[in-house]
């Protein structure tokens, strides 16, 4: 390691100094790892640079000693099979060395031996070598000295040997990086060692051979070309780069300077098809080589005879006749002389034959080229095999290659998916999934930069447009939400065709629209498209084929210092929005500081209502029903009203539409319920008449929460009164909204005794089609058709149509807005049920009702039947 420069040489602070000294140092480290790098390069080199492993093992001694301290260094051999040591290198000061081969357990309980079994590298210290003897591990075998390092020489998960180095100075002491340095030099070592052993055997093995065919040859005197043929084709097999092809032809080449191998071919066998295919031939006879040595099926040629046996088939004239004879082969050619074929075996399995034969009298083959062939046989069956995995590596290769591409592409179109996916999400994430506008979180950041460029710049003026769609419910609950959104969709299209390039509409959500319009040279261009959208929206647009007119409410807020931010802008425009609407819809409105205080005028009505329900302080006012016929009372309407203590008297107009937009109108129906029925208890119990009852509005939600009968049910409980002398009513819109919820509630009041009113009847667009699902027991006849309806035909009809549909399904019906006794007698005539309105009595305190019913037994049924 580089230490500190101050600690390299000496104690000299001068920084020229210490930075010569730290480079010094690190030129050295440099110095010995370029060393370490060569010696380890040199290893690698031995097997091709040495010329037998005894000068192998002394130049690893050389390497080993350019790496570490080596001077006692010594490899020994271990045969497991024989249990035998042999060392082959020994360099040592004090210690000799058994000669030759010495039986394992002459040495047993050494540190060689340890390092034997345990497979392990070993750094064996003075005090390790004493804990191993003591747990008698070991036992001192040789000279004891200082440190000892030894690493097994595995191969193949074998251990055929150790490689040690000793110390026994106490100046020479081994470290764990020398041991992980000589084990990394002990991997080369093997492989080195390894090579140059089956070189040494293979040469001692063609040099046996060698020496043995030259004895049984001898009248040949071809043993120096033997020998070289045979190395020749060793090293052939060894060259996996030659072409499979070059090697056959050189293996011919070789076989035909040692044996008559004019006609010559190796065949390989396919056992899975049970075909034979001719990888290389040359025949003198034949006329037609390709022809003649075609893949084929087996059959009972010669070939297939040397794969059915396994073995070696030497023939000779006779031989082939007597084999024909006997039925096993087919009939030899005439000109075939002598026949030798040898089979090709990979790990016990033929993969083929190859064979020479003879067309000359005077050329027989013999034992001993049978056995050279044999001998080559096992050659050519390596260099089949390592084609054959080599050809496989390579279309293996080539088949990662193309997966690697058809992935690369795969990849590349799936990142393209994903950047797509991604800007997908981007654009749903910032625009209506409806319509594509942008929507409104996209919106404010527009309205946001705009309200800060306008801070930068007082002359960049812009304006917002905030629109809400006049009867877009209508025609959602009419002809369904398909229909709203196709409608939505056309008006979305409409608007962006209508505003310029440098503004933007967005949609808020439901009917509610915006749009930024920037840059104004003058109000009017705001002006000029708030009323092109108005004339716009006021034609009807057609959705499947059905006329529908919409209208729109729009509120115009221009640009103002005082704004600073989007949701305040957004604010005033929706004020505006319904000032246009409270002015007759279909139509714009610029918003004004007027404007402002309606809104804070409504927040503060809003706190008084809330404050109103926990006082108590709404009273039912009760309007009578009359009989039609009879001319008496059958019942009351209860009415809200609110006697405030801050505001006085304060009209059903002026606070019912708030309660109902706040949804604070359900506390006062229920609240206004509980006291109209208390009160026709106390009226039953002093007029002793059961036969009153008394009618109640109920605001739509209510039938859309499911705990509507258990709230009704609880107030008849309270109060006393009989589920029977309860109406409740309702309106059209409570059918076409969350109809399984309506109608659940609806049968649970019906089998609680409620009866239901649906009131207002005749002004919805559906209701027709919902009587005969819903157990309606009464329709009230809407007061727009009964006002003067003896000066209007159609009226007249529609309501005798509504009188006959209600007798038809068995239900009552009572006329709303009677204020005359020729639209009283009308509806008598028409056979309407009941009726009510001013021409009766104005909705009135509960004190007046007791002296209304006391006169209306005089005075009513004459105005009703004369």
């Amino acid at each position: 390691m580089i230490g500190n420069s101050a600690e390299i040489k000496g104690t000299s602070t001068d920084p020229e100094a210490l930075l010569a000294q730290e480079l010094a140092a690190t030129r050295q480290q440099l110095q010995d790892l370029q060393a370490h790098h060569m010696a380890l390069f040199k290893l690698t080199q031995l097997s091709h640079d040495c010329a037998d492993l005894s000068v192998f093992f002394q130049q690893v001694h050389q390497t080993v000693a350019s790496l570490m301290t080596a001077k006692n260094f010594y490899i020994v051999m271990h045969d497991e099979t024989l249990a035998t040591l042999e060392f082959v290198y020994h360099v040592d000061e004090k210690d000799d060395i058994p000669e030759g081969t010495i039986a394992y357990q002459e040495l047993e309980g050494s540190l060689t031996t340890y390092v034997i079994e345990t497979a392990k590298p070993l750094l064996a210290t003075p005090e390790l070598i004493n804990e191993l003897t003591r747990s008698r591990k070991i036992s001192h075998i040789g000279a004891l000295g200082l440190d000892w390092l030894g690493v097994p020489l595995i191969n193949d998960g074998i251990v055929i040997g150790v490689m040690a180095v000793q110390s026994y100075s106490e100046s020479t002491r081994y470290q764990e990086r020398d041991l992980d340095l000589l084990t990394f030099a002990a991997q080369h070592i093997v492989v080195a060692m390894t090579r140059l052993q089956d070189r040494e055997r293979l040469q001692n093995a063609v040099s046996a051979r060698t020496r043995e065919l030259m004895q049984q040859i001898r009248e040949r005197e071809k043993s120096e070309l033997l020998q070289e043929s045979l190395f020749r084709i060793s090293e052939l097999t060894n060259d996996a780069s030659l072409d499979i092809e070059q090697f056959y032809a050189q293996v011919h080449n070789i076989v035909g300077q040692l044996i008559n191998a004019v006609n010559f071919f190796i065949a390989k066998y396919d056992k899975e098809n049970e075909t034979l295919e001719f990888v290389y031939f040359l025949d003198q006879n034949s006329r037609d080589v390709k022809k003649d040595f075609q893949p084929r099926k087996l059959s009972n040629h010669y070939t297939e005879l040397v794969i059915r046996r396994g073995e070696t088939v030497l023939l000779n004239r006779s031989d082939m006749l007597a084999l024909y004879e006997s039925g096993e082969t087919m009939k030899p050619q005439d000109e075939t002389t002598s026949w030798l074929g040898v089979p090709l075996f990979s790990f016990g399995e033929i993969l083929g034959v190859m064979v020479i034969q003879s067309y000359q009298k005077n050329t027989e083959y013999t034992e001993q080229d049978a056995e050279l062939l044999n001998f080559v046989s096992q050659h050519v069956s390596t260099a089949i095999k390592r084609r054959e995995a080599a050809d496989y590596e390579r279309r293996a290769h080539e088949l990662l290659e193309q997966q690697v591409k058809l992935r690369t592409v795969a990849l590349e179109d799936e990142i393209k998916q994903r950047k797509q996916a991604e800007e997908r999400l981007k654009h749903t994430a910032s625009h209506d999934s409806l319509t594509g506008l942008p929507n409104r979180s996209v919106f404010i950041d527009l309205l946001n930069h705009a309200i800060a460029c306008r801070k930068r710049d007082p002359d960049n003026k812009f304006a917002v447009l905030f629109l809400d769609l006049d009867r877009f419910k209508v025609v959602n609950d009419s002809l369904g939400h398909h229909a709203g959104d196709m409608l939505l969709k056309m008006i979305a299209k409409e608007l962006r065709e209508i505003i310029r390039e440098v503004d933007t509409v967005a949609r808020l959500g439901g009917d509610e629209f915006v749009i930024l319009i920037e840059n104004l040279l003058s109000e009017q261009e705001a002006h000029d498209i708030s009323g092109r959208i108005t004339r716009l929206l006021d034609r009807p647009f057609t959705i499947e084929g059905q006329p529908v007119f919409i209208g729109t409410s729009i509120g115009l807020l221009f640009s103002d210092d005082r704004y600073d931010t989007a949701d305040t802008m957004l604010r005033d425009a929706d004020t505006a929005m319904y000032h246009a609407k409270d002015n007759g819809k279909g139509r714009y409105e610029v918003f004004d500081a007027s404007m402002h205080s309606k809104v804070q005028n409504a927040l503060s009505l809003e706190v008084d209502i809330r404050e109103a329900i926990s006082a108590q302080e709404f009273i039912p006012y009760f309007q009578p029903i009359m009989n039609l016929s009879s001319g008496k009372i059958a019942g009351f309407e209860a009415l809200a009203r609110w006697n405030s203590p801050k505001r006085g008297f304060v009209y059903p107009d002026e606070f019912i539409p708030l309660a109902e937009d706040t949804n604070l109108v359900m506390a006062i129906d229920l609240q206004i319920m509980e006291k109209a029925c208390l009160q026709l208890k106390q009226w039953q119990s002093k007029l002793k008449d059961e036969n009153l009852y008394v009618s109640c509005n109920l605001f739509c939600n209510h039938f859309f929460n499911n705990t509507l009968t258990q709230d009704v049910s609880e107030i008849l409980d309270r109060v006393g009164l009989s589920p029977h002398q309860l109406r409740v009513e309702l309106t059209e819109r409570a059918l076409l909204e969350n109809s399984d919820q309506v109608l659940a509630n609806m049968q649970a009041l019906k089998q609680l005794g409620v009866k239901i009113l649906l009131d207002d009847f005749g002004t919805g667009y559906s209701s027709l089609s919902y009587l005969h699902r819903f157990p309606i027991d009464v329709l009230k006849i809407d007061k727009s058709f009964i006002n003067n309806v003896d000066e209007d035909a159609n009226h007249r009809a529609i309501i005798k149509t509504i009188i006959d549909l209600a007798t038809s399904l068995k239900m009552g019906t009572v006329g709303e807005g009677i204020e005359n006794v020729v639209d009283a007698l009308l509806l008598q005539q028409m056979d309407c049920m009941y009726g009510q309105g001013y021409y009766f009595a104005r909705p009135m305190a509960a004190d007046a009702v007791e002296t209304f019913m006391q006169s209306a037994a005089k005075t009513v049924g004459n105005m009703v039947l004369n």
